[in-house]
């Protein structure tokens, strides 16, 4: 069939507004976006822990002779959330010391001083040992703080001079 002018001008407007009415129908129907999902798996594993941090000197001031001298310092410990633990002091480096009756030394000469849970200075704080006791905690994630009270009883004696000791906190947990 041969191709005649007035049959082509007829037919591109209908081409036309088909064109154009498909074009209008995609205006109205959205294109989808094609997707694919994948899934991933996120861990983490937290141990039980604890950092132990030492405080200021305990430091009883001048001793003199039937004068009993009291004194206190706090250490703090940071455990995990829910973690158990016991904090115990040593005897400390002085010669001869014990967990229940430590000693500061000068040179060869020695000074004794107890070291207590509470204010009132009835529970020895030790390692558990020798009449002492540990201190219990649960951990909370934060810094929790402990005083350890210190004293030199008044029947102590000793000898002119500068006393030191040095006690190490022990966290097990």
């Amino acid at each position: 069939m041969p191709c005649h002018p007035s049959r082509f001008t007829r037919l591109v407007p209908r081409l036309a507004g088909r064109v154009l009415a498909l074009l209008c129908l995609g205006a109205i129907w959205p294109a989808h976006a094609q997707t694919s999902t994948a899934t991933f798996t996120v861990t983490a594993t937290v141990l039980p822990a604890c950092t132990v941090v030492g405080g200021v000197p305990l430091a009883f001031g001048v001793v003199t002779p039937g004068t009993q001298r009291d004194g206190s310092v706090t250490v703090s410990a940071t455990c995990t959330l829910g973690t158990p633990y016991t904090l115990a002091l040593d005897a400390g480096t002085g010669s001869g010391a014990t967990v229940a009756s430590r000693l500061m030394t000068s040179g060869s000469d020695t000074l004794q001083y107890t070291l207590y849970q509470d204010a009132g200075r009835t529970t020895p704080w030790g390692d558990g040992t020798a009449g002492t006791s540990v201190r219990s905690s649960t951990g909370t994630g934060l810094s929790q703080t402990f005083t350890v009270y210190g004293r030199v009883p008044s029947n102590a004696t000793a000898p002119v001079g500068s006393y030191t000791d040095t006690i190490t906190v022990t966290a097990t947990y």
